[in-house]
């Protein structure tokens, strides 16, 4: 009895510690929302405090992580929440949602973003950032709105071509290498009042995320950068309103459920009221202009399974502007243009959660943009039409191989379908002709895969890569050039036409992604990322800012698809139990078939644009250093960037050659960049924020000289963009004060003071070149002049409520 008590014990022994590796795991999963609005919270950490097991939480409030049977303590925390302690028992795998209290302007814990400072360190990739409505809050404003677009401008890498100009420039590529997106679809014009406020409801959003680098291979189609806009969720418990009031524009939000726990919705709208303002401040030179706004979101949510969620949102926005004696109109120089411009977005999706391993989402996208010019002049009066249609079908599948190992992967379709240029005229007495530009569609297909691996506990590694394809379809006709010779209307041979639905031409290729971390320590990381992007529709633009009635363009046979190759690395670091963070970054792209124009050749209405086109090869290269604190009664962040971009076009004739062949920089090269956000709460009630901006001036052509011609002195330009404007420097401060800051429920109300351009500097939007006296052909002086778009500080007024 004995021996066999030992041997027992003895084979006990001997297998314990085989036992103990193969411990049954079970999975812990769910979501973590905030306690009062019920909206998911993005960053939160959840750590088992026995064996320090963790992860966080996604942009939905999702987490999931795989753990021994047993009884723990669960920490759960955030920095802008109050922590929590879970005791759970675990046996089997189980779904555990929380909910979280938000600190409410607690002196000693404030903090700017509500995204973990952990994921400057954790995150895979470089180039990424998450900004939530609640961090655009605390920034000075441009007459009384947060807005997106403009907070964009205080981060590395971003910037733009100068004050009130529609779009955003990162890294050395165009506005409209940007792919700017709402709920999935795509916005193609993304500024009201031709720069000055962004298409995104404040109030309707949820956060973004900004990729200018390490993209994912479920984004495509543009080779800057993506930013992905998400609305808030539809889960309202109870009937509730919020809004704001200012001295431009105001705006609100009404939610309410349909059905309990099954349904709930939200519409959004802002309205402005400048016209109205103008007929009460009457400024002579303004009399006849015409400048106001509206935007409507809204969005329906269906949950009925816990299995299931069906989304449905929509967006639509409306733009007039008008400038008495139109001087930015390219038409008619003589004439009184109106710009109305319209976006109408649809976005349905049904998300399935199969299992715990693996999940669905399918989503339905529908965009309409559509712009007009409109003179009323009776001698010129015309109707200007562009219009652009997307359709958009796009799935996408997550399935968890194990705790280590995610894979995303899916398919998108996509149709576009272009008006480029319908003139009419719209009195009888003018002397426009009807001019009707042949439609072009296309279709472009993708599908992709990504995969996360977490390889050790230093290293985790991300794979992808997007095959797309590309077809341009017909109705279309396709012009032949005498070869040899500059593709140019004197050099056109014969023509080929395309019926409708035939495939003009095609094109195709593979767009790698490549992401890897390496944790050198808990609070230090170095980072690499890799992709390929191309890009298959570009907007073509004679001006310094892209006007919302400029032509978008389809590649087809002579207008090929812009490529580019992108390397970045970086080394992040958390300081002071994350109290403050820190990053620097390097990238280097290379671009391929950028888009640039002949000198002097025209875009409006023009049947022939490849006539006007040409195609460069490039580079852009630059440094990004990134430092924010995030805790204390004193939080911000400054940002600086160094970056060049030159181009270069050398075609095979002088007439399709630029600059002689050699590199220049394009207009919106700014080498230097530098921006600074403060915020400070007082008290519980009053916080100050402000916001510092600098850049070099942009690239601009210089005139060498001047000659006399006809009796005119003309200047003469050699090298393009060999110059820069003048430097930009502004300066913006703003007060919050919150009037119920204990308030959690019930009506609560704060007061939004800002002071826009503090310091009134007429900074330059650009520079021209005039004579004084034409005739004199010797002793003509050519002065400089400076065109600034604000010039004078701009105060605003704006009350925010909800209740």
């Amino acid at each position: 009895m004995n021996s066999a008590l030992k041997t027992l014990c003895l084979i006990f022994l001997i297998l314990h510690p085989f036992v103990s590796f193969s411990q049954k795991k079970v999975k812990i999963k769910g979501t973590i929302k905030q306690n009062e609005s019920k909206q998911p919270i993005f960053g939160v950490n959840l750590i088992i405090t026995e064996n320090g097991i963790g992860t966080s939480t996604d942009s939905s409030g999702y987490y999931e992580m795989t753990i021994p049977v047993g009884s723990y303590l669960l920490d759960i925390s955030h920095q802008s929440y109050f922590k929590k302690y879970q005791k759970i028992d675990i046996r089997r795998d189980a779904v555990m949602d929380f909910l979280l209290d938000e600190k409410v302007n607690e002196l000693e814990e404030v903090r700017i973003s509500a995204n973990s400072s952990e994921q400057n360190v954790k995150r895979l990739g470089t180039g990424m950032t998450t900004l939530s409505s609640r961090t655009l809050k605390k920034l000075p404003s441009l007459l009384g709105e947060i807005d997106i677009i403009k907070s964009l401008y205080t981060l590395p890498g971003v910037t733009s071509v100068g004050e009130g100009a529609s779009g955003f420039n990162v890294r050395g590529g165009n506005i409209d290498q940007n792919l700017i997106l709402l709920d999935e679809a795509p916005i193609f014009n993304s500024s009201h009042l031709m720069g000055f406020f962004s298409v995104f409801n404040p109030d309707a959003f949820r956060d973004f995320n900004f990729y200018r680098g390490g993209i994912p291979a479920q984004f495509g189609g543009r080779i800057s950068s993506v930013l992905n806009v998400n609305l808030k969720d539809a889960n309202a418990t109870k009937l509730s309103l919020n809004g704001g009031i200012g001295t431009i524009s105001s705006r609100l939000l009404i939610e309410t459920p349909i059905i309990k726990d099954k349904m709930s919705m939200y519409v959004a709208g802002r309205i402005s009221y400048i016209d109205q303002l103008m007929q009460v401040i009457k400024i002579k030179r303004l009399a006849g202009s015409k400048a106001n706004f509206y935007d409507l979101t809204a969005k329906l949510e269906y949950r009925p399974t816990t299995k299931d969620r069906i989304s449905l949102s929509a967006f639509q926005g409306k733009d007039q502007f008008k400038l008495a004696k139109d001087s930015i109109s390219a038409i008619d120089e003589n004439g009184d243009a109106l710009y109305d411009w319209r976006t109408t977005n649809a976005t349905a999706s049904w998300s399935h959660y199969f299992g715990q391993k693996f999940s669905t989402r399918l989503v339905g996208v529908y965009s309409n943009y559509d712009a007009d010019v409109i003179n009323s002049d009776s001698l010129t009066a015309f109707n200007l039409n562009y219009n652009i249609v997307y359709k958009s079908v796009k799935g996408i599948a997550t399935y968890n191989l194990n705790p280590k190992n995610e894979i995303d992967f899916g398919f998108q379709f996509n149709r576009y379908d272009i008006q480029p240029g319908l003139m009419e005229p719209t009195l009888p007495t003018s002397n426009k002709n009807l001019i009707k530009l042949n439609p072009e569609s296309g279709i472009e297909t993708a599908i992709f895969i990504n995969d996360k691996i977490e390889i050790s506990k230093k290293v985790n590694l991300g794979v992808g890569v997007r095959y797309v394809s590309y077809q341009a379809l017909g109705a279309a006709t396709v012009y032949n050039y005498e070869p040899g010779k500059p593709i140019s209307q004197i050099n056109l041979v014969d023509s080929v036409a395309y019926d409708k639905g035939k495939v003009v031409q095609s094109y195709g290729s593979f767009e790698p992604r490549l992401s890897l971390n390496y944790n050198i320590s808990a609070s230090s990381s170095l980072k690499f990322s890799a992709n390929r992007m191309k890009q298959f529709i570009q907007l073509l633009s004679g001006t310094t800012a892209a006007l919302p009635t400029d032509r978008w363009k389809l590649s087809d046979t002579y207008i090929k698809p812009q490529m580019a190759d992108q390397f970045s690395m970086g080394y992040f670091k958390n300081f002071k139990e994350k109290s403050s963070e820190a990053s620097v970054e390097v990238f280097y792209k290379k671009l391929y078939d950028v888009v640039e124009y002949k000198d002097g050749e025209t875009l409006l209405l023009n049947k022939f644009p490849e006539t006007a086109i040409l195609q460069g090869d490039g580079y852009a290269y630059g440094a990004e250093f990134f430092l924010k604190k995030n805790l204390g009664t004193f939080t911000g962040w400054m940002s600086y960037t160094y970056s060049q971009t030159r181009i270069k076009v050398a075609g095979p004739t002088e007439e399709e050659t630029i600059n002689n062949g050699e590199y220049f920089p394009p207009i919106f090269n700014r080498p230097h960049s530098f921006n600074a956000i403060g915020s400070y709460q007082v008290s519980r009630k009053v916080s100050f924020s402000s916001n510092l901006n600098f850049s070099s001036g942009r690239a601009i052509t210089y005139p060498a000289s001047k000659f006399y011609t006809s009796g005119s002195v003309l200047p003469y330009y050699n090298s393009r963009n060999q110059s820069q404007i003048p430097n930009y420097l502004r300066l913006d401060l703003a007060m919050n004060i919150e009037s119920h800051p204990y308030r959690t429920t019930g009506y609560r109300g704060s007061w939004n003071v800002s002071l826009y351009n503090v310091m009134a500097r007429k900074n330059a939007y650009s520079v021209f070149f005039r004579s004084k006296n034409p005739y004199n052909q010797f002793y003509s002086k050519v002065d400089i002049y400076k065109l600034s778009v604000l010039g004078t500080m701009i105060p605003s007024v704006t009350y925010n409520f909800k209740f």
